[in-house]
């Protein structure tokens, strides 16, 4: 414990002091240098910016980034917390919607995380958090958006990377790959591919108590399930993309982005049963085994056109993308001692197609130097057909489990249109928008017969404004409205089965949330930044859990409460000790409360916590970097539930070599060992406590070449 304590002193030690923004830069040094003879200008940049819009995490300039995957950079990105699960909240809040490129992702929270597992960050340039956006914006993600930044090169001739990394936690892990573009006067080509095998090793234990619905406070039941996971997973990745200038004032661009991958989780674990609860009633041997593929291709076009040199410019992006995701499930139980209660063995497949198309035009307009009117129209059209088949073992027959197959068909449709005005002076900057859009969702269940149909419509008003005085004084306010509407796998009312005693199901009359959120921020003389927020979310989705008492089976679903109100502060600082040394900090106090009736029972559940962020940055002679990233996670609860408080403590080092071309990179993540998750709640019937040892203790060595 006293080891702890020390690290996370020495690591946050930063907190209190001065920060700074994109105008004044650190002391790490980038590949930026323009040789004058004999002069090197070298340019350094902050691994982390704070502008007036958003946190900008820069992943190609930070040791402790290199030979991971997307998501486990994002669990580093000031703000963002991962889930167990893969799903992301921002400053303590879910509901958060990823773009790539600036481009709104429309995987599910399941399939996003898949593919942000089997990304290698060695691609990624930037993470930019963006809390409050503009109606620009998709009105998406209640939480505001992360959009990741890839890599991409302007210089002329042939240029390029190649990359490698190996690392061992539990398992081995191993990313390679290359980058490699082309451009001569107008022309521009580009493409990159990417191999990763993740290795990982997760042990889980779930305690369960079960009470009497006549008497809440009499136990029935009690389940304990302990289980080790191996999960490798392998991709692919490949990107393809020109760039051509036809005319001064014209250009056109086509990508072709295709990712594949194969992610297996083989649970081997015991299952017992007391009931009454001081006695054994049944213990179960279980083996569980799900195999998940996926084939994901994008195809866009893009094309700018300016009007006149000052003048207005128009953008056009025409993106399809196509996506097969199947899944396979089984499910083996062996008694280990006699019992009359069997659990039948299960086995199950899951296959999805999923289509997306997006068609967007924008238009820039400045009238003045001061005064620009941005406004555009995006259309999404979506569909997905999911016929899940579970299979029961009778005797030595499987037969066909009429109770949990289902084929389901999802239709939705997003237009959307937006004017937002801006205008820019020596002190003022201000700016002021309104999106309109309109969904419509069709739901068929084919299996049952049953239909959905809804359609809405809805106007997302925006509005910022800052103000700086000559005196370094900064000012600003912002407010947004936003939605975050149910995804195809929140609404699939499947059953996808984790063991004998759990599983999750959608909810297909779930509703979308709605979200006002402002915030006020102070800067002072670009060294402080200290942010008040709020926001409040009506007909907030939350996870739950029901109990069927004559199965024993815990199930876990999503309903919507009332309302929500999540409402906090954030400090932001930066401050260079020494010529050598940079420290990065971000401190977040926040309260979640969560307001309604479930089950008859009316609920208030409300936890005040924070989160600290700390990122220490040496500049050492012979080319040499080394971070230390330090972060803690107070309780929290998620919805109904609470998490426990957790800390992460992660190092790197790197050097130059051949002549700065390459550079080798070292890093331990999660140096103590102990960045676990708990979570542990009480529902009604029901009270659960679920641990996650995770495997997070990580040792990488990378190696990094520019062509």
């Amino acid at each position: 414990m006293k080891n702890r304590i020390y690290f996370l002193l020495l690591s946050c030690c930063s907190l209190p002091v001065f920060a700074q923004t994109e105008a004044q830069l650190d002391s790490m040094y980038n590949a930026m240098s323009t040789d004058l003879g004999e002069v090197v200008i070298r340019v350094n940049r902050p691994v982390f910016q704070q502008k007036a819009d958003k946190m900008v995490f820069s992943v190609e300039h930070s040791v402790l980034s290199e030979g991971s995957t997307v998501l486990e950079v994002l669990g580093r990105a000031p703000g963002v917390v991962v889930s167990q699960d893969g799903e992301l909240s921002l400053r303590g809040k879910q509901g958060v919607s990823v773009m790539i490129n600036g481009k709104l992702s429309s995987l599910s929270s399941k399939e996003l995380a898949n593919l942000l597992r089997s990304t290698n960050s060695a691609v990624v340039k930037n993470i930019e958090i963006i809390a409050n956006p503009s109606a620009k914006y998709d009105a998406a993600g209640q939480a505001g958006i992360i959009n990741i930044v890839l890599k991409t090169s302007l210089l002329d001739g042939i240029n390029g990377s190649v990359f490698a990394s190996g690392g061992r936690g539990r398992k081995n892990r191993m990313n390679t790959g290359f980058t490699l573009n082309y451009a001569h006067q107008a022309w521009r080509v580009y493409g990159d591919y990417t191999h990763t095998f993740r290795g990982e090793e997760e042990r889980k234990t779930f305690d369960q108590d079960f009470f009497d619905a006549a008497s809440p406070t009499t136990p029935l039941r009690h389940t304990h399930q302990q289980y080790k996971t191996s999960e490798p997973l392998t991709s692919n990745n490949f990107k393809l993309g020109t760039d051509y200038q036809l005319t001064p004032k014209t250009s056109i661009g086509l990508v072709v982005d295709a990712k594949i991958g194969r992610y297996e989780n083989k649970s081997a674990g015991i299952s017992q049963i007391y009931a009454p609860i001081s006695s054994l009633y049944s213990s179960i041997g279980t083996d569980n085994y799900n195999l998940e593929h996926w084939y994901d291709y994008t195809y866009s076009l893009h094309g700018t056109h300016a009007f006149s040199e000052q003048g207005t410019v128009m953008d056009v992006d025409v993106e399809y993308e196509r996506s097969k995701f199947n899944s396979k499930q089984r499910q083996l139980q062996t008694p280990l001692i006699s019992t009359a209660e069997r659990y039948a063995n299960r086995k199950g497949e899951i296959p999805s197609t999923l289509g997306v198309f997006n068609g967007k035009l924008d238009f820039t307009i400045p009238f003045t130097e001061q005064h620009t009117i941005e406004t555009g129209w995006k259309s999404t059209v979506k569909s997905n057909n999911n016929p899940s088949v579970y299979h029961v073992e009778v005797g030595d027959h499987w037969i066909v489990d009429p109770e949990t197959t289902n084929q389901y068909e999802y239709k939705e449709q997003i237009h959307a249109a937006y004017i937002n005005y801006k205008l820019a002076t020596a002190h003022w900057q201000i700016q002021m928008g309104l999106r309109n859009e309109y969904t419509e969702r069709d739901i068929h269940q084919k299996t049952t017969g049953e239909q959905h149909q809804t359609d809405y419509n809805n106007l997302f008003p925006s509005a910022s404004i800052k103000y700086e005085t000559d005196q370094g004084h900064s000012y600003y306010a912002s407010y947004s409205k936003r939605i975050n509407r149910p995804s195809h796998f929140d609404l699939n009312p499947f059953r996808f089965y984790n063991d004998p005693f759990n599983y999750w199901q959608g909810n297909v009359r779930l509703k979308p949330e709605l979200t006002h959120a402002t915030e006020v921020g102070y800067m002072w003389s670009n060294y402080l930044i200290a942010t008040l927020y709020f926001s409040r979310t009506q007909d907030v989705m939350t996870q739950v859990y029901t109990y069927e008492q004559n199965q024993t089976i815990l199930v876990k679903t999503l309903e919507n409460l009332s309302k929500s109100c999540h409402y906090g502060a954030t400090l932001t600082a930066t401050l260079n000790p020494t010529d050598f040394w940079t420290m990065s900090s971000m401190f977040n106090l926040f309260n979640n409360q969560y307001k309604g009736t479930y089950q008859e029972t009316s609920i208030d559940s409300k936890q005040v916590a924070f989160t600290l962020n700390a990122q220490n940055s040496f500049t050492l002679p012979k080319g040499i970097k080394a971070e230390v990233n330090a972060q803690y996670f107070s309780k929290s609860n998620i919805g109904l539930y609470k998490r426990e408080g957790y800390f992460d403590l992660s190092i790197g080092a790197s050097k130059t070599i051949l002549q700065e071309k390459g550079s080798v990179k070292l890093a331990l993540s999660d140096v103590l060992k102990i960045n676990h998750f708990t979570l542990m709640g009480t529902n009604f019937d029901s009270r659960i406590k679920q641990e996650y040892d995770l495997d997070s203790r990580i040792v990488t060595l990378s190696f990094h070449y520019k062509l």
